[in-house]
């Protein structure tokens, strides 16, 4: 690909999701500067995690990246000797995810992308040893189906990355009798999403389903994950980690 190709890739509208160094100084642009410390954040918490819960490394083990976008942990779990398919709903960040392959010379038969909406998944059980499902959690109204086939597909551990609620108390509810009320301390909040034709990062629907850190436990448990771990931010962490509106859970099969 030549300069101009690739300057023309990095800076045709919309900004980028994550930055990919294309060589000649060409660096694509971020869509939010914000980002750059979000995703440092993540690679901070899930690299040193796979290193304990994978001490022989990743290599020949097979991945899965769900809603991959430009394929940034993709690359990552490459480099590292993983085989790794990549998927996302929207075409433009698959077309994105395979130039950048492209340009950085990523081994084609180790590394794949595709266009997939992942509730229509039909990958056999225990397909991937390591899947991840970051920043889709919440974007989704069928949540829970979601973690079922995460579940079916994940042969050992699934990293699941997610916005929360602030939600601590319990909510009170009534249960079927005027007397009678249950103290739930899981809760999922409700977002209908104004500006999903325009934003490639609002919920493909529009309904978001938002889980507080209860929640993502008790869904993570139901769809048949035996264990899970919340991760601590490190000390430099984005904001958004360390007040806990963000965190990182690993769900063990």
């Amino acid at each position: 690909m030549t300069r101009e190709e690739r300057m023309q890739l990095a800076h045709t509208p919309p900004a980028w999701m994550y930055e990919f160094d294309l060589g000649e100084g060409i660096v694509t642009p971020l869509l939010n500067p914000e980002l750059r410390q979000v995703h440092r954040t993540r690679q901070d918490m899930i690299l040193p995690a796979l290193e304990r819960c994978f001490p022989g490394g990743l290599r020949g083990l097979d991945c899965l990246d769900v809603a991959c976008n430009e394929g940034y942990f993709s690359f990552l779990l490459h480099g590292q000797g993983a085989r790794v398919r990549g998927i996302d709903v929207r075409p433009l960040n698959i077309e994105r995810a395979r130039a950048v392959q492209r340009i950085q010379g990523q081994d084609p038969g180790r590394l794949t992308f595709g266009v997939e909406d992942f509730l229509a998944n039909q990958d056999p059980p225990d397909r991937y040893d390591l899947t991840l499902f970051l920043g889709l959690l919440y974007h989704l109204e069928n949540p829970m189906g979601a973690l079922r086939i995460l579940h079916r597909i994940t042969r050992r551990m699934c990293v699941v990355e997610t916005q929360l609620t602030r939600q601590q108390a319990p909510v009170v509810s009534g249960w079927g009798q005027a007397d009678k009320f249950l103290e739930l301390p899981a809760a999922l909040a409700i977002y209908r999403e104004p500006d999903v034709e325009e934003n490639r990062l609002a919920a493909h629907r529009g309904l978001s389903f938002i889980p507080n850190a209860a929640a993502v436990r008790e869904m993570l448990g139901a769809a048949g994950f035996s264990r899970v771990e919340a991760l601590a931010p490190p000390a430099d962490a984005n904001p958004q980690f360390l007040s806990q509106d963000r965190a990182v859970f690993l769900a063990f099969k």
